[in-house]
């Protein structure tokens, strides 16, 4: 019986169907092509004409760093950086980099640098000449020059005996070799000389070029030719040459040598003549005729002429020695002080009170003493005739007084006198009309010579220290001309002014200064500086024997045209004026519009009253004694003002020795400077 076994079930499978597309040549063509149109197209829309000139236009290149499109002669790249690369024969290589833009159309200019040329020189005929090119010197010819770059060259080449030959080359470069071929052109001509008898030497200048008959080459030019041979008498001649000309001397016949003498005297350079002909100052040589005799005659100032005669054969050749004797003549010395020494060309001779026997030569004479300027003058003897030298020494003392100016110039153009003043009795007396309480008597003394001014500070002057300074105005009249004096300034300006002054002369200042101001003074100086008020009053009122009261003299009213006051031209701005007085100025007048007082100085009194060097102190003026070259108290807070002005009137302010006294500017007061003389 058949026994049935179980199998392993497997289910039945069903087909599974697949979907596939193929697609066909013809398509796939198409769409690649469409694609890269597309790609095409869009490089196209995206790119950039560039066009790219070359110098020379022979040159290849090539563009590296993208993709690039070349249509005709332009290049289609997009924005970016690309290299360019250049070569041309003859050119160094070239490389850049281009930067495209978003321009859609972009040149480029690629010029190529030339290789440098070379250049061979040579000249004909043959020559070792120096060549130089544009003043650099390369060597000497035949030369080959490598490495030039091109340019235009000047060329000059310098050989000895031919002229300078110059020429300008144009190097083309581009690694190529050029020739230069310089003619050069002889500097000298041909000249020929020959002399009877032959063998005598021919001396160009100094130098022997060859013995007679010569044909010899000479540089063009002026040349001193000579030709000797023993025995015979020098044969010389200066011959002009002319390059490329030449020449044939006439034949030369040489005579028979003179006699020579070799003249030397005791001192030398003296005039020698021979025979009556002067040949020279000795030493010298002379030629002499054989076997005449001969006169020879010696002459040097302060000396005897000397003579000597003398006779020598054909050939001969001698030295004649003369030593002259002194020509001497007496010159008689006085002086005082008697005890002076005398110096003789810087050698001492005794005292001066003598009679010195000197040559008839210059001869300085130098008379000294201690504690005297030295005397010097040069003078010659004459014989026979009586000289004198009569002096009196000056102490220097004496000599510095002397030297000592009594009118002097500042740089800012004013004039001071020089004082000497003595001593002066300030104030007034208590019985005087008009006195105030601070014009007590006080005697000053002098020690020291001073400078004064003439004339008040101008506003011109002033304007060189403070360009910008306004002086103001008093109704319609204006204070700012440049005549005026200047007004409406301080005590220290006036004093810084002193200061500026000195700097331009080199002075020490009289003032001391920190930070623009004013922080006292130094009496040893001899700056500029204000007047002291003595100084003030004694130039304004001493005559001598006795002071003055006012300006013009020791009465009212003041005289015509005494200075500027109160009047009746200033009647609408003051109060108090003169009356039966008129200056014809309403406010100040240019200074020094009138007559000066005793010492030459003007306004003293009237225009602008004047600011002074002392502080103001009234406890001061009671002493009855001012001191010795008094400047005042060291500190303070007012300073004296002196002088009338244009302002004042009355009796009390028109005195000398009114007082007055201030720390701010006015309209009125000015100043005037001072200086020690040392």
């Amino acid at each position: 019986m058949e026994i049935i076994k179980p199998t392993r079930f497997s289910p039945v499978k069903k087909p599974i169907r697949q979907n596939s597309f193929k697609l066909k040549p013809v398509v796939l063509a198409v769409f690649t092509g469409l694609v890269i149109f597309a790609c095409f197209a869009w490089y196209i829309v995206t790119g950039r004409s560039i066009y790219i000139e070359t110098v020379p236009s022979t040159a290849d290149f090539e563009i590296t760093g993208g993709l690039k499109i070349k249509l005709a002669d332009r290049f289609l790249l997009r924005q970016g950086t690309y290299q360019l690369d250049a070569q041309a024969e003859g050119y160094y290589n070239y490389q850049q980099d281009l930067e495209i833009n978003d321009e859609s159309s972009q040149h480029f200019l690629v010029e190529l640098e030339k290789l440098p040329g070379h250049l061979l020189i040579n000249t004909s005929p043959e020559s070792s000449a120096e060549v130089w090119i544009n003043d650099i010197s390369y060597g000497v010819t035949p030369i080959r020059i490598p490495d030039l770059p091109p340019d235009q060259y000047l060329v000059r080449l310098e050989s000895d005996r031919f002229f300078t030959f110059e020429t300008e080359v144009e190097i083309e470069g581009l690694d190529k070799e050029q020739a230069l071929m310089a003619e050069l052109v002889p500097a000298w001509a041909n000249i020929s000389i020959s002399s009877m008898p032959a063998g005598a030497d021919i001396f160009v200048g100094d130098e022997v070029v060859g013995k007679t008959p010569l044909t010899t080459e000479i540089l063009q030019g002026e040349h001193d030719i000579r030709v000797k041979l023993p025995g015979y008498n020098l044969w010389r001649k200066a011959l002009r040459v002319i390059a490329n000309q030449d020449q044939t001397l006439e034949p030369i016949t040489l005579d028979p040598a003179d006699a020579l003498v070799q003249i030397v005297t005791v001192p030398d350079a003296a005039n020698i003549t021979v025979n009556g002909e002067y040949i020279g100052r000795s030493p010298v040589e002379a030629a002499l005729t054989p076997d005449i005799r001969a006169t020879v005659n010696v002459f040097k100032p302060g000396f005897i002429q000397a003579s000597r005669t003398i006779q020598l054969a054909s050939g001969d050749n001698s030295t004649l020695r003369i030593a002259l004797e002194p020509e001497t003549a007496s010159i008689q010395i006085r002086v005082i002080p008697e005890d002076a020494t005398v110096y003789i060309d810087g050698n001492p001779s005794g005292l001066a009170n003598q009679t010195l026997e000197l040559s008839a030569t210059p001869h300085t004479i130098e008379i000294r003493k201690d504690g005297h300027v030295d005397y010097k003058t040069t003078i010659t003897p004459r014989p026979g005739i009586a000289q004198h030298i009569n002096v009196e020494l000056k102490t220097l003392e004496q000599a510095r007084l002397e030297a000592i100016k009594t009118v002097i110039t500042t740089a800012a153009g004013q004039t001071l006198r020089l004082y000497e003043p003595v001593s002066i009795t300030m104030g007034a007396s208590r019985r005087e009309p008009g006195r105030r309480a601070n014009e007590t008597l006080r005697i000053a003394q002098f020690t020291r010579q001073f400078y004064l001014s003439e004339k008040e500070v101008t506003n011109s002057e002033f304007k060189k220290f403070i360009a910008n300074h306004d002086s103001g105005s008093v109704q319609e009249s204006n204070l700012n001309a440049g005549n005026l004096p200047v007004v409406n300034i301080t005590w220290e300006q006036a004093a810084l002014y002193c200061n500026w002054l000195s700097k331009q002369e080199n002075l020490p200042p009289f003032y001391t200064e920190s930070d623009g101001k004013i922080t006292g003074f130094n009496p040893n100086s001899t700056g500029y500086r204000l007047p002291s008020e003595a100084e003030w009053e004694w130039a304004a009122r001493d005559l001598g024997n006795r002071q003055l009261k006012f300006p013009w003299g020791d009465e009212m009213p003041p005289k015509e045209k005494s200075g500027n006051f109160a009047d009746l031209s200033a009647a609408s701005i003051i109060g108090r004026i003169l009356n039966n007085y008129n200056d014809n100025h309403m406010a100040s007048a240019p200074v020094g519009s009138y007559t000066p007082n005793a010492k030459g100085l003007y306004d003293m009194g009237g225009n602008v009253s004047e600011w002074v060097h002392d502080y103001y102190d009234i406890s001061a003026s009671s002493s009855g004694d001012a001191g010795i070259d008094p400047l005042g108290q060291e500190t303070g807070e007012h300073h004296v003002i002196k002088g009338s002005s244009w302002a004042h009137g009355t009796v009390t302010e028109l005195r000398l020795s009114y007082r007055d006294y201030g720390s701010d500017p006015r309209n009125d007061v000015g100043f005037r400077i001072a200086r020690y003389l040392q």
